[in-house]
Formats: structure tokens, sequence, C-alpha cells
């Protein structure tokens, strides 16, 4: 099968679900060559299945939103991973309102609290070709008092780092870039432009990921092509090649392929519409029954495949808070909200 350089979707979720089936710093020796089984108990598995479910609801206002052929990128486990340990400090109807957008009715806070470490604990060390660093921060304006368990919480379940701010201070929002610069080796280095005079407290999750390619592209082979932004509006760019065996199904208007990093565990999904059909059209048509479908399907249909694909570099932002309140947070953005158990 070969796939042809159109324009593509690409899903950089960190979608869980890849523990449940599915830079090198050796020389490759003695290392697994298939997916390493992570073993998880059925609430975990249903905290993770509910955590790739709010992906894809938080995906539509996202992509309703897109700007005609602006890319898009988020990172749904950094985004449930900052609410759940805001979960810690709701109460009441608040907490009710949060659990219920996540989808998290059904699991109890101790649960997702015990999911979420596990991941943190199992993700980052599975595969000695792919490095992955999630890091987590709490920091406290200097004149708030904060409940103990509340902080306790964050460090024993979210190995979050409690750091006091002086948010009137001019250098307290390079304080904040510096942590995350530094715990995104550099690439994400001006997240906070300012910071609100009356906030109270911030809570930050950083992801790093670096995977070596299970199969790599052939750097001599990288040329300049065509890549379609539209069907009308081709740009050169560094198009990389890749003649393998790799996971591939079809759908009735696009063809998506699977391609690992490392052992496994870790895969990049490429989607490529057929030609008559947009980027937008297959993206705005995705809900999680169809991505467990696509899954079902690459599972086992492994083809030999040509592919090209483009070298790519990109960033997005964006304020999430009318997207949760559209998805049933509401309460929490407003002067009903109850967070007690972060301060009475």
């Amino acid at each position: 099968m070969k796939i042809n350089n159109m324009t593509v979707i690409l899903i950089p979720v960190i979608t869980m679900a890849v523990l449940l089936s599915s830079c090198e710093k050796n020389d490759g020796k003695d290392l697994p060559g298939e997916p390493v089984e992570i073993i998880l108990e059925s609430y975990q598995r249903d905290v993770i299945s509910s955590a790739n479910r709010f992906a894809f609801d938080l995906f539509t206002p996202v992509l309703s939103d897109n700007k005609g052929t602006e890319n898009i990128i988020i990172s749904p486990f950094s985004i449930t991973s900052a609410l759940s340990m805001t979960l810690n400090g709701a109460a009441g109807e608040t907490f009710e309102a949060m659990r219920k957008s996540l989808g998290l009715e059904e699991s109890t806070l101790q649960q997702i609290n015990d999911t979420y470490l596990k991941l943190m604990t199992e993700l980052v060390p599975v595969d000695n070709r792919v490095t992955v660093e999630i890091a987590n921060s709490v920091w406290v304006e200097k004149r708030l008092t904060v409940k103990q368990p509340f902080i306790s919480a964050l460090q024993t379940w979210y190995k979050a780092e409690a750091r006091d701010i002086d948010v009137k201070s001019p250098g307290a929002v390079d304080m904040v870039n510096d942590w995350i610069a530094g715990k995104t080796h550099d690439k994400i280095t001006e997240m906070l432009d300012y910071l609100d005079s009356d906030l109270a407290m911030l809570l930050v999750n950083a992801i790093y990921f670096n995977g070596k390619w299970k199969y790599q592209f052939d750097e001599d082979k990288t040329t300049e092509e065509p890549f379609y932004v539209t069907p009308s509006a081709p740009k050169n760019v560094p198009m990389m090649h890749l003649d393998e065996k790799l996971r591939m199904t079809e759908t009735a208007n696009s063809k998506i392929v699977e391609i690992p990093y490392g052992q496994g565990n870790y895969s990049m999904v490429v989607v490529l519409p057929d030609e008559g059909t947009s980027a937008e059209d297959v993206a705005n048509s995705l809900t999680p029954a169809i991505w467990e479908s696509w899954m079902e399907n690459l599972e086992g249909n492994t083809v030999q495949v040509e592919l090209s694909m483009p070298g790519f570099k990109y960033k997005y932002k964006r304020t999430l808070n009318d997207d949760l309140e559209r998805l049933g947070m509401g309460i929490a953005f407003t002067g009903a909200a109850d967070f007690s158990n972060i301060r009475d």
C-alpha cells in the first residue's frame, strides 16, 4: 500500500489506551522488541477510558474554532492531569460538576488519583528508546494559606512540586516560565505572558516526549516535495520516506497508519483523507467510538507501506475556560465555585 503526500491529520493525542494493549539510551541490545504490558486494575482502566473520551469531547470545540488551515495540538493528558489535581480541592456541587464533565462519575477521588500515579510511575520508564518526562507543580500566592491535605495530595499522587510565589513580583512570570522551560528541555519557554494581580494559585502540568522511531526514516531519502495544505495550495517541505511493514487500515474516506516508537508502547497515528475529502471533514466526524474502531482495525493488520510524511514543527496556545464551561464545568468559573478543600 502506498501512502502519498496529501493533506494529513496528525493525531498527537497522548491517549493512554496504548498502555492497555499495546532517544535511544544504548545500542538496542537486550531491549524489548514488542510493547511491554502494563497491568491495570479495572477501575484504572475505567479512569483511562474516561480520559480518552474526554479528549474527544474537548477536541470538538477546539476544532470548531479552527481558523482555516491553522494547526492544532492539544495534550489531553496534561489537561486531565491538571483538572484531576484540581478535583482534590473541589467540594460539593463543584466537585460533582467537574467529575461528571470528565466522565468520572463512577470513579472515586482515590481511584482517580491512584490511576494518575500509576501512569506517571509506569508510563515514564516503559521504553528505554523513548524519553517521557511528566512534571507537576503547585504555585501558591505567598499571602494565601492553603490546607495542607490538599498540598500533600498533590505531592503524593501527582509528584507535584510545591512553590510559593509573589504574583506582584516583577520576576514571578519568569520564575514560572523558567520552571516550565526546564521541564520541557526549553521546548516551551514563554507559556505565561503575565500573572493577574488577584491570582491565588497555579497548577501546572508539563510533558516532554522524545521518541526514537522503531523504523528509522532514511535521512538521505528526505527531499523537498509538495505538501498539499489544500488541494490547490501545495508547499514544498522536507518530505521523509519510509518503506516498511506498518499497521494500516482504511475507512470510507481515509487511510490510517500507525508509526511506532521504540518497542511500540508509544505510536503516532496519521490519518490521510482520500482525494475529495478534507482534513476538516474527517476530524469533524471523529468520536471516541470511531477512534476505538480505528484502533481495533489497526490491531494485527500489518501491510507493506510506502510512507511519505513531511517534517513539521508548530506550536499552539489556547485558553480552555469557555470549552470547559461548555462541557459542564461552568460552576467552577463562577463566584459559587466551592474549592473549600483548598481553603475555607
